[in-house]
């Protein structure tokens, strides 16, 4: 107990990530602002109908839906279902319209099929719209940071592990660091949506905020710059 009140909650990451996080961060909120941060998060009860099955009518639904709440015009994104195997790039342009292409049996999933949707909608937020350059290297992540800005971090952090296999983007803890962030900008020490979260992810985010607690209180103008 002594130690903890002399060192603080310990950082849940990795200094080099704590540091491209709140740069990262800062960059989000000149480019979009705080408007995003002002609605509550999206939940799966919030998107996923019962009796969801996965077909091309309900999968579009889920993107519009996503779309909407990312303010990228649905009439821009095209959606493919594929049976077989994916194009390489799940997101690729045509006529001028971003097209995000999964599979049959990712699509009958809707907590990954949010996930990805999100995470293609934040490459057209920040490669489509050119906010960052195509070779950036930390693109992967800055997409994924994306979808927690803007709400929809639960869906990202459900297959952060699986994905992780596949791309570069942010892994767990980064994951649940993030969401810490999200919800002290949000003013939610105790955030009801962490429930969705999965036991070692609420478990890090917890102590993302703990941590966060203790940045502010030795440091209370650190807490405008979270």
């Amino acid at each position: 107990m002594l130690i903890m009140r002399w060192f603080g909650p310990r950082r849940p990451v990795r200094p080099a990530e704590a540091a491209w996080l709140d740069t990262s961060l800062a960059w989000l909120s000149a480019e979009f602002g705080r408007d995003p941060l002002k609605p509550p998060p999206v939940r799966p009860a919030d998107l996923v109908p019962e009796g969801y099955r996965g077909d091309v009518q309900e999968a579009r639904t889920l993107l519009d839906a996503v779309c909407v709440r990312m303010g990228v015009d649905p009439v821009r994104v095209e959606l493919e279902l594929h049976a077989g195997p994916l194009p390489e790039e799940h997101h690729r342009v045509r006529a001028g319209h971003p097209v995000i292409a999964v599979g049959f049996g990712h699509a009958a999933a809707p907590v990954p099929l949010i996930a990805t949707i999100a995470h293609e909608l934040a490459h057209v937020l920040l490669l489509g719209d050119g906010r960052i350059a195509a070779d950036q290297p930390d693109s992967e992540r800055l997409a994924d940071l994306v979808t927690v800005y803007f709400g929809l971090g639960v869906f990202g952090a459900a297959t952060a592990v699986r994905c992780a296999r596949r791309r570069p983007g942010m892994n767990l803890p980064l994951y649940a660091y993030a969401l810490a962030h999200y919800a002290w900008q949000r003013g939610e020490p105790d955030p009801e949506w962490a429930a969705d979260l999965r036991l070692t992810t609420r478990l890090r985010l917890r102590r993302g905020l703990r941590h966060l607690a203790y940045r502010a209180a030795a440091d209370p103008a650190s807490a405008h710059s979270l």
